[in-house]
């Protein structure tokens, strides 16, 4: 299983001993959750984060293999929204934003956008 906080140590301005308390985000359901209080399952190539009231799932990460991408749809990876960012040899997409906000710090260190295309582009394999 891929912890997301494992793939985000390889990303720029992240720290090394970084996990998933550190990353905070915002259901649709309104439901403002630490990465580490989801459920986490996997699934396939796929790991994905579940909110812990709603159960929706909310952030994926996968190997970036590109048998993934031949099998994706190809109307889906030839549009303009990312399917994902790229890190350290892996794919991530959220839903929604997520924030990398330890407990301790007084506001976000660094905002990782939003890439809801990750789920139909991948997800439809």
């Amino acid at each position: 299983m891929m912890r997301l906080a494992d793939v985000l140590r390889y990303a720029p301005d992240i720290p090394a001993d970084v996990t998933d308390l550190d990353f905070v985000l915002r259901c649709s359901c309104g439901t403002e959750q630490r990465l580490n209080v989801m459920t986490v399952g996997d699934y396939g190539p796929v790991t994905l984060y579940d909110c812990a009231a709603c159960e929706n799932s909310l952030v994926g990460v996968m190997a970036d293999d590109p048998r993934n991408e031949i099998l994706a749809p190809v109307p889906m990876s030839r549009r303009q929204e990312p399917g994902g960012h790229r890190v350290g040899g892996h794919i991530v997409g959220s839903k929604v934003d997520i924030a990398m906000r330890p407990p301790d710090a007084d506001r976000d260190l660094v905002l990782i956008p939003a890439t809801p295309n990750f789920f139909v582009q991948y997800l439809n394999m």
